[in-house]
């Protein structure tokens, strides 16, 4: 069992440094055609930190829900309040928002490494190529993933003006702000005396939650920036392109250009022989001088 393990580990690891040569050798390739390759690893690399700060968000949705748990353990299940409930709809939105992120991710890096591929096959334009399709579907992915990340955005509002009313609701766990801290903290309780119990427990759990909101609105922001890069991308590709073509037709303009020169020097160097034989065929014989005797 544990040789199998070492096994697909081992395929894993060849199969990232496989990945990240492949990502390497391309930004190599757009440097040298002019392309901004800095903004393809900037992609990369901010669909993966959001990828991971979801899963931070996950975790502790996860410890939130634990320490609510908690606290209401010991009343009736018919008083337990439906929150811990949105809690875990919340765990899973974000939870398949990360899962999409992964996927895109994926999407970034077989992109790089067909687009290597075709470099090697049929060369640089065809890199660009498949290069442009790639990168068009990973911004089409990535706007699916802001109205994604919009509705899940839109859940946590809700749920967070939700807790926010039900202050006097939450009375029934019977902890102050102070102690809820505590619990998700790790730490016991003790007593303390000041705010009221319902409104203190409301603004300890809403907290993260607000966190929350403020990263989401963040990443909602990031995508846009994100897709930018990609059109950025996309576009020096095209120019690129476009270049090329140019230069293509001006060569095919200057040489028909010295082809229409030439045959205009040969006609003309045709017309000027044929003038000069009419003339030398046409010239006048110069009359004799007459003799003294004619003259007399």
């Amino acid at each position: 069992m544990e040789t199998n393990q070492t096994v697909d580990e081992q395929t894993i690891n060849r199969q990232d440094t496989a990945e990240n040569d492949a990502v390497r050798l391309l930004l190599e390739l757009l440097e040298q055609q002019k392309a901004p390759s800095q903004n393809f690893m900037e992609v990369l690399q901010y669909v993966a930190g959001m990828q991971m700060q979801l899963n931070v968000m996950v975790n502790e949705l996860q410890s939130l829900k634990e320490q609510l748990g908690k606290m209401q353990e010991s009343q009736p299940e018919e008083k337990k309040h439906p929150l811990l409930e949105k809690l875990s709809h919340l765990q899973e939105k974000v939870t398949n928002l990360a899962t999409h992120l992964s996927e895109i991710k994926d999407q970034l890096v077989d992109t790089a490494v067909q687009a290597v591929s075709a470099f090697k096959e049929k060369g640089r334009e065809e890199m660009n190529k498949v290069l442009q399709k790639g990168l068009s579907g990973v911004k089409e992915a990535l706007l699916g993933h802001r109205e994604r990340l919009l509705g899940t955005l839109t859940s946590y509002e809700q749920t967070a003006n939700q807790i926010d009313s039900i202050g006097d609701e939450l009375k029934q766990i019977g902890n102050s702000a102070a102690n809820v801290g505590r619990l998700l903290s790790g730490k016991g309780t003790k007593e303390v005396s000041g705010e009221e119990p319902g409104i203190a427990v409301t603004r300890a759990i809403n907290a993260p939650v607000k966190k929350h909101i403020a990263k989401l609105k963040k990443q909602m922001d990031g995508i846009d920036r994100t897709i930018e890069k990609i059109d950025g991308i996309s576009s020096s590709l095209s120019a690129g392109k476009n270049v090329e073509k140019d230069a293509e037709k001006n060569v095919e303009k200057d040489a028909e250009k010295n082809e229409e020169k030439g045959a205009r020097v040969s006609v003309k160097e045709k017309l000027s022989q044929m003038r000069a034989k009419s003339q030398q065929q046409k010239a006048p014989e110069m009359p004799k001088a007459k003799s003294k005797e004619e003259c007399l």
